[in-house]
């Protein structure tokens, strides 16, 4: 079962039991209070409504599947993308791809830094070097606005580099350029070992 089908599942029984544990407790209060039945009907449906619109957000999330692009030759042993992705606000919300690709890894960092929240941790490697370290402190200064990734460069079977179009804001400053990301395959997928600064 896909993980946003297991969520709404998982929506609709919480509703279900919210519901259950509302109307035991109006149908109480309806035996001390005449006439409460249609007022009761009303208050049912205005919650169940309620609920089910709680849970649209989630639905309306639900991830978008990561297909690394097409790649032709390019110079200098750089393999670049057709037709790859933009990542802005508006795609980036449903980008979590498992990092199971040099492309995965880059764009789960990516979509995760355009959003603002933390899953970008998931593709980074566990053991950064010092400069590594501080490379990802600076980015923590940085705002991601959009990216596209444009070409990999592999380094035989287990590391390489995804070259990046980014448009930034930096101390105020939107700034633009292409750099690149270094990647490397680890025991549980890929991972990156280097950001660009």
């Amino acid at each position: 079962m896909s993980k946003s089908l297991s969520r709404l599942v998982q929506g609709i029984r919480r509703a279900a039991r919210y519901c259950d544990t509302i109307e035991t407790n109006l149908y109480e209060a309806s035996m001390t209070t005449p006439n409460f039945l249609p007022t009761r009907r009303h208050f049912l449906l205005c919650t169940l409504g309620a609920v089910a619109t709680c849970a649209l957000p989630r639905i309306g999330a639900a991830e978008t599947p990561f297909q690394p692009p097409e790649t032709a030759p390019g110079d200098d042993g750089w393999e670049n993308y057709v037709d790859p992705p933009m990542i802005d606000s508006a795609t980036a919300a449903s980008l979590r791809p498992e990092p199971n690709s040099p492309e995965a890894a880059v764009v789960l960092f990516l979509a995760s830094r355009i959003r603002g929240d933390r899953a970008w941790k998931g593709a980074m490697s566990g053991d950064l070097d010092r400069k590594g370290k501080k490379s990802v402190k600076t980015w923590n200064k940085w705002k991601l606005n959009a990216a596209q990734i444009k070409a990999r460069k592999m380094r035989g079977e287990d590391r390489g580099y995804v070259s990046v179009w980014m448009d930034l804001t930096i101390d105020g400053d939107k700034e633009t350029g292409t750099d690149d990301f270094t990647v490397r395959r680890e025991a549980d997928g890929w991972r990156i070992s280097g950001v660009p600064t």
